[in-house]
Order: C-alpha cells, then structure tokens, then sequence
C-alpha cells in the first residue's frame, strides 16, 4: 500500500525536520537531504511518466525512499535501507518500504564487504530481504532517479558513479562495475522512454 498525498507529505517533512536537525549538528547545509528526496522524486516521476509508469506513486517512492537516514544518523548499527523498511512496514506502507530497501543496491548478490561503511548484519539481513522480494520497474527507477540526485542537483549516472567512488575510496574495478551497472539502469529506461533520459533534463 501507498500513503496518499497528505500523508506522503506528513512523512518527507517529519524526515525532513529530523535530517535538518542532524545536519546541522553536522556543520551541513540546512536542507541539504530535503534537496535530495525531491530531486530524486522530481526525476522519478518524470522518467515515470515518460516510460508510461505512474508518475504519482513514482514521486511518492521518490520523496521518501531515504526515510531512514535519520535513523542511520542516529542510532549506532543502523543501516538507513533497513530502517526506512522497518519504519514503513510499521505504518503498513509496503511499497514504500520495498523502496527504502532497494534503491542502494543493483541486485541483491553483495556482502558486506561490498558496503564495508554499513553495519554488516543489517547488509546481510538487506540481501535476504531483496532475494525475497525481488525487483521491479519502480525499483530500478528510483536507484536511477537517486544516482541522477546528488543531493541539490540534477546530475549524470557517470559523475555520480565518480562521485562514490571518491568518497568510498573505491577500487577501480568496484567503481567500473557500479557505472556498468548504472548505465543499464539508464539504457533500460532509455529504451521504454523511447529517448536519451537526460534529454528530460538538459543533461
């Protein structure tokens, strides 16, 4: 189940004040999250209704598929995808939960060493969980949508792959296989858009 609007927008602005919250503790940007949660549902629900998928529950997924962050950002052993499913389970949003859980990961073939920054038993819970459910068009299109969202811009998959790379210290070889990966989120979307994604953002 979906929440409604007015409730989607009850959820982004309590995620929303806690994150500011945070970083400003942080010495961060205020807002700095928010810009992100509503850029990834801006290019969501753009791509969504370019692809013939339903551009309101692709924003929906998009506003609130980093609901967990505050947690991870609070609570020691937390992982934010983990957290954002059990927070939505809770209040019956299972589509919304699958979201929270998928939108990091290309598959769900990885182990903890592949995301030594998170806690390792929630990585593993993480991949029972995705074996479980799977993924589908939404998935696939939020984890594009949140690649092309590097916080307060609109941005491509290859920058963004750079991006993490930096800031894991990735190995080459790590940082080659997530853009081949991404780059398929992005040619499979190109082909059911019937044109270049970035186009619908002047990329």
């Amino acid at each position: 189940m979906l929440p409604t609007l007015r409730q989607t927008k009850e959820l982004y602005d309590f995620a929303k004040t806690q994150t500011d919250i945070i970083n400003k503790a942080e010495g961060l940007a205020k807002g700095l999250s928010s810009a992100h949660y509503q850029n990834v549902a801006f290019v969501a629900s753009t791509i969504a209704e370019q692809a013939g998928l339903n551009s309101q529950k692709a924003y929906i997924l998009g506003l609130l598929h980093d609901y967990g962050e505050y947690v991870q950002k609070t609570v020691p052993d937390t992982f934010h995808g983990t957290a954002g499913y059990d927070e939505m389970m809770a209040k019956g949003f299972d589509e919304v939960a699958r979201t929270c859980l998928s939108h990091s990961f290309f598959s769900a073939d990885f182990t903890p060493q592949d995301f030594p920054a998170y806690n390792a038993k929630e990585i593993i819970r993480a991949s029972s969980l995705l074996k479980q459910q799977g993924f589908d068009d939404y998935d696939r299109l939020i984890h594009l949508a949140d690649l092309m969202s590097p916080r307060q811009i609109i941005d491509t998959v290859e920058n963004r792959i750079a991006w993490i790379g930096e800031k894991y210290r990735l190995t080459k070889e790590d940082v080659a296989n997530k853009l081949t990966a991404g780059l398929g989120l992005k040619a499979y979307f190109d082909a059911k858009c019937g044109c270049d994604i970035y186009s619908l953002f002047d990329l």
